[in-house]
């Protein structure tokens, strides 16, 4: 766990007052710890599984915005992990897993309903997310004709180049991987 200091923000991210402005005192404050629940492997084809992880907060004096520091694995607004997406992309795209069987390699709910059964909507959700930029937005767009395996394909290749060596892991592994670097 990083210290308060090492990870304080530069700026608020409400009004954008600096945290320590020249010749003023500290502007944001920490604020002490929230746990944010990240769902996914924690390694490369690895079992899914809920994790905490602790997060710091801080505080703005100026306009009371509350700001959560998290790390890079952990993205805005998703309860999966970004290498738990880009896992499940890269098995949709790459591999042609069915969606069923995508969600059992990166869900840990066990239990679903009936519709869940033959198919999984995050991975839809995620494949349109990608197309419009709003998740990972490094990948270049694609054009409308593209399938949504075709957009996972995409985005699986883009985010495992961003891998490190060794070069002959699989490009799901290298998916898994670059998200973390990507992120």
């Amino acid at each position: 766990m990083p210290t308060v200091e090492q990870v304080r923000p530069a700026h608020c991210a409400g009004c954008g007052v600096a945290s320590r402005p020249t010749g003023h005192g500290l502007r944001v404050h920490g604020h002490g710890l929230r746990v944010r629940e990240m769902l996914g492997p924690q390694v490369a084809q690895g079992e899914p599984a809920t994790v905490g992880v602790p997060c710091r907060r801080y505080l703005c004096v100026d306009c009371d915005a509350v700001m959560l520091v998290v790390p890079g694995a952990i993205l805005a607004r998703r309860r999966y992990s970004a290498s738990a997406i880009a896992q499940a992309l890269a098995l949709f795209g790459l591999e042609r897993m069915s969606p069923a069987k995508v969600r059992r390699w990166t869900s840990p709910f066990r239990i679903i309903g009936a519709t869940a059964a033959a198919g999984w909507v995050t991975i839809d959700r995620w494949c349109d997310d990608v197309r419009g930029g709003r998740l990972f937005p490094e990948v270049r767009r694609c054009p409308d004709t593209f399938s949504r395996r075709q957009v996972a394909e995409r985005a699986a290749t883009t985010i495992g180049s961003r891998a490190p060596p060794p070069w002959d892991a699989s490009l799901t592994v290298r998916a898994f991987v670059g998200a973390a670097r990507a992120a």
